[in-house]
């Protein structure tokens, strides 16, 4: 098993044993991809730390000029950027904040996303209503009924 194997498959005992008995921390694949970057790409802190002790160089970057901080902030993998991002260039830290939409605390990234407003909420609530109506399905639209009445009569008083 090589390391890329290792490290697709999320083998964290496998890699630490390779890169114990001597393997190369930074071959790239097919497409210009080192472990690391692979690892960061997959979101496994536990991996890229095993890579970081076993040598991994995080400034290598793959085909498309991406290193392992640019993939991990590309896919949301916060805890992972935050793992690599002393070890990135300035250019590469400052895209990682970018896409993740945050400052340099990668630990406080928010866990789902805001509400819409509310007119969006009513929006999608028609819209589906709409489209259950379409398949057959009344429940829907009777809730999307009762919220117009509820309107209704919220304003009237």
């Amino acid at each position: 098993m090589s390391l890329f194997d290792a490290v697709a498959a999320g083998d964290l005992t496998r890699v630490e044993a390779l890169l114990a008995g001597g393997a190369d921390p930074n071959p790239f694949d097919a497409e210009g991809r080192t472990p690391l970057v692979l690892a960061a790409e997959q979101g496994s802190e536990a991996l890229v730390t095993a890579l970081l002790a076993g040598g991994a160089d995080p400034t290598l970057t793959d085909r498309m000029g991406e290193s392992a901080l640019i993939k991990a902030a590309a896919h949301g993998h916060g805890r992972v950027a935050a793992l690599l991002y002393r070890h990135s260039s300035e250019d590469d830290q400052a895209m990682a904040r970018t896409l993740l939409r945050v400052g340099t605390d990668f630990f406080n990234l928010p866990r789902a996303p805001p509400p819409p407003p509310d007119d969006m909420r009513r929006k999608l609530a028609s819209a589906g209503a709409y489209i259950a109506g379409k398949l057959g399905d009344s429940a829907p639209q009777e809730r999307l009924e009762r919220l117009h009445r509820a309107e209704k009569n919220s304003k009237k008083s």
